[in-house]
């Protein structure tokens, strides 16, 4: 079956109606309104009643038809009515120009070890190369199987397409680059002017005759868009070759023939990549060497202002990196026995300054951000790195986790003879090369300018920086899909839901995020942004913390909060979500003279007060943007923040865990790890409360502690009696277990024994509410009236115990006593619990204890 074989039958991404847009957007704003803590009072009233108003008089004007009807015209025309913006690439629409204090927005993914611990930096090179090189020539001839949802449903496969033979570039306008003074120094003015001129120069056409499904960008009528960065891609889909970085040195190799079929095995690669490795290492020098890189690392006006100098004096050359099917790094790198720094080397490299010189001779030189990247360092690890902008995530996963598979196949094949069943595409043939790779192989050398050179070097100074300012944190949850089964939601969903908590008990606010979607049900289909934030799940925040709701309550509002999330990510898979039509809408108006949209001046003034307000400044600069992406084949996932003061969270959820990669600049990623366990942790008790047998004990069985206490305290040589306890009406079999109780007493609250920043209002909470009983489905809480009355069940035998520390004579005694303790019928308690009072616990004291047992209920009530 053809890969492509349903691109025609996929329906078009649909144009959400204006009104519900901007309801939505505003909705996703309402929770950042209010201030820290319980108690819900608006930071901004007047400023949040006043864009309402703007809204509703923006939705009752004409200009609000006006620019939905020129998005009607785009959809009529094309195959999306995306198209014919460049708004964005693929999912950046939200956000803004690449700030100097921000890492580049390049998502990773690190590989599982091979299967062969003893296996090269050569040789994994040359596997995952070959794997990649069998997966393009699956794809390119068509015989990728093409991928579903799990009901069947049909998915675009035109996104992978974009991962190969493609890179992120600047519109150039027509006269730019041929007027372009070489010897003229860099100027932050020259940005601005060009800038300027983009914006006044090309008007583009509204309406196209013909419709089209692919368009590619490397049509002559390109720079007929205006472009607010200056962004494009370019696609070579010819490309049979890969470029080859090590110690920032740059190497070329065709790997493709005529039929898009590899010509290199694995093993004739790993030769390839240990010849690249010697030379590099062996003709290392400053001036051999560049940190050319670092160029595709600037902001945008930067990056574009240095790229013209680059493909002025060296056109042929920066086209063959632009031209490549994909970027290899050989990272000189070595291992670190950290999972953490693991992270940064492999996704940005090392910074190390040479002693002598002062200049950069770490790893981070021998990167290309612009494409897709291979990097497999000297310890044999393995990573992919791809750029947002011209990829989707969603493709890159498969891509990394086939090209994972396949490499582990190769022992299959191995050990069957070669058998081409043993393989994800048995219809691609074998590498077979009738000329040697010396044929086939060039090293590029580069003999820069002083100006390009000055570029390169600040460039690379400011990529140390940043590279300097941030900070990975890698850690692993114990709770994954298992968990979500068990509570009934997603796994994606438990984690969001989850993250947002724990960013609130640790912040005591709620921040504007963001967890990208891929829409490939549709044709032409980018991934869409969804803000997680609502007003159900800031109240749940708020509770989660507080003493104003017990165990079930706090458990149900999650879990619904869950379903929540879960119900808007489906409606955004299936063309429902708002992110992107309200960005298209603004990127309208904002831009209504280029698109001949003609707004009066009452109109324009009407449209201003909602998009230009401040209070939707949030929505371009997201705080905190969380993940979902990986699977078995991989150990991180991480993503970069949008705004300095953001947080970039990536993560992979497996069966019982989950693989969280925090990304951020002086932030407290390990702290807001460690809460976002605690919250699983708490969710998980109150499931497990909640399911327990009912049983309620009386408040004597505090009782049973002291005798504890006592009897660790006390050494009594022989035993030499046995006191006789009075008997119990109850039988012995329905008796609860104590010792099963003190087992689980300790780790019941929190796996291990460590705990949260305890708030006082929080252990109220928790001891108010802790008789708990079921009832079939409904659980019930006892009333604190009833708590008197059951006191005198007790026997004698229990009160004279605890008259004297003298009478405890042995730990049977405890066991027995504990036997005393009635079980409460579920149909005796009272429906209702007394209200407890609501305190404003976010202004409580925090205090640090991480020992959670000691807090924590002292009897485990699972029966």
């Amino acid at each position: 079956m053809s890969t492509f074989v349903d691109e025609q039958t996929l329906p078009k991404l649909p144009l959400p109606d204006l009104q519900r847009t901007l309801k939505e957007m505003e909705g996703s704003l309402k929770p950042l309104y209010y201030a820290d803590g319980y108690y819900k009072h608006p930071l901004h009233p007047e400023e949040s009643s006043e864009l309402h108003r703007n809204i509703d008089a923006f939705l009752k004007s004409e200009a609000a038809a006006k620019l939905q009807e020129k998005l009607k015209v785009f959809d009529r025309f094309n195959g999306c009515y995306l198209d014919k913006l460049h708004l964005d690439i693929n999912n950046h629409s939200s956000t803004k120009e690449i700030q100097d204090d921000v890492l580049p927005r390049n998502p990773f993914l690190i590989l599982a070890e091979d299967a062969d611990p003893e296996i090269s930096q050569a040789e994994r090179g040359g596997v995952l190369c070959s794997s990649a090189l069998r997966f393009v020539s699956a794809l390119r001839q068509a015989v990728l199987p093409a991928d579903a949802s799990r009901d069947g449903e049909p998915m675009s496969m035109l996104p992978y397409t974009n991962l190969f033979g493609t890179t992120r570039c600047p519109v150039f306008e027509h006269g730019e680059i041929e007027s372009f003074d070489l010897n003229k120094p860099y100027d932050e003015s020259d940005l601005e002017a060009e800038l300027n001129n983009l914006s006044a120069q090309r008007r583009p056409s509204t309406a196209s005759s013909e419709s089209s499904n692919h368009q590619s960008t490397n049509s002559d009528d390109e720079s007929e868009f205006f472009n607010v960065h200056g962004i494009t891609r370019k696609q070579y889909p010819d490309s049979k070759h890969i470029i080859i970085i090590s110690k920032g040195q740059y190497y070329t190799l065709e790997v493709l023939d005529e039929n898009e079929n590899a010509l290199f095995t694995d093993s004739q690669l790993s030769r390839v990549f240990q010849h690249i490795i010697d030379d590099s290492t062996a003709s290392y020098s400053l001036k051999r060497a560049t940190a050319l890189g670092s160029l595709t690392s600037y902001s945008f006006k930067n990056w574009k202002y240095a790229r013209k100098r680059l493909q002025k004096r060296y056109p042929q050359e920066l086209n063959v990196i632009d031209s490549a099917l994909f970027v290899m790094v050989l990272d000189e790198s070595t291992d670190t026995y950290n999972i953490n720094e693991d992270c940064k080397r492999l996704y940005y490299g090392t910074s190390i300054i040479d002693d002598v010189t002062g200049f950069q001779v770490g790893s981070c030189t021998s990167r290309w951000y612009d494409k897709l990247q291979l990097v497999v360092t000297a310890d044999s690890k393995a990573a992919v790195i791809w750029d947002s902008f011209t990829c989707d995530g969603s493709v890159v996963l498969r891509f990394t986790s086939d090209i994972y598979a396949e490499s582990i196949l190769r022992l299959a094949r191995e050990v069957h003879a070669g058998d081409p069943h043993f393989s994800l595409w048995p219809q691609v043939p074998k590498a077979s090369s009738k000329d040697p790779w010396t044929k086939k192989f060039t090293k590029i050398t580069w003999s820069f300018s002083h100006i390009l050179n000055t570029h390169v070097h600040l460039s690379e100074t400011k990529l140390t920086d940043l590279i300097s300012k941030h900070d990975i944190v890698h850690t692993t949850i114990p709770f994954g899909r298992r968990t979500a089964q068990k509570l009934g939601v997603r796994a994606d969903s438990l984690i969001q839901v989850a993250l947002q908590v724990a960013h609130y008990a640790l912040y005591g606010k709620m921040v504007f995020s963001f967890e990208p979607v891929s829409t490939r049900f549709f044709q032409n289909s980018r991934s869409t942004f969804i803000p997680i934030q609502t007003q159900e799940l800031l109240e749940l925040c708020q509770l989660f913390i507080s003493n104003s709701l017990n165990e079930r309550g706090k458990l149900e509002k999650f879990i619904s909060a869950c379903g929540d999330h879960s119900d808007r990510i489906h409606k955004a898979q299936h063309g429902a979500g708002f992110e992107k039509h309200f960005n298209a809408i603004k990127y309208l108006f904002q831009f209504h003279d280029h698109f001949d949209i003609g707004l009066s001046p009452e109109e324009y003034e009407i449209s201003a007060k909602v998009f230009n307000d401040d209070m939707l400044e949030p929505f371009s600069a997201p705080e905190l943007i969380a993940s979902n992406c990986g699977n078995s084949a991989m150990t991180a996932f991480g993503v970069t923040p949008a705004v300095p003061q953001g947080f970039g969270i990536g993560y992979i959820i497996k069966n019982d865990q989950c693989d969280i990669t925090l990304t951020s600049q002086y932030r407290q990623g390990s702290r807001l790890a460690f809460m976002l366990k605690w919250v699983l942790t708490e969710i998980d008790n109150y499931w497990e409360l909640s399911s327990a047998k009912t049983v309620k004990i009386s408040p004597k069985v505090d009782q049973l502690y002291e005798i504890d206490n006592a009897i660790n305290q006390l050494k009594f040589s022989s035993l030499s009696t046995k006191p006789e306890i009075a008997k119990s009406p109850i039988p012995f079999s329905e008796r609860p277990n104590l010792s099963a109780f003190h087992q689980n007493s300790s780790s019941s609250i929190f796996n291990g024994g460590h705990g949260f920043l305890e708030l006082k209002g929080h252990l109220e909470s928790r001891t108010s509410s802790r008789p708990i009983s079921r009832s079939g489905s409904n659980l019930k809480l006892s009333s604190m009236n009833n708590q008197n009355s059951l006191q005198p069940t007790l026997s004698n035998g229990l009160d004279e115990a605890v008259t004297s520390t003298i009478s405890i004579t042995s730990e049977i005694l405890k066991q027995n006593a504990g036997h005393e303790i009635l079980k409460i019928d579920a149909s005796n308690i009272a429906e209702k619990q007394p209200p407890v009072p609501k305190k404003n616990v976010v202004s409580s004291k925090f205090e640090i204890n991480f020992d959670r047992s000691s807090v924590g209920r002292k009897v485990n009530t699972r029966g």
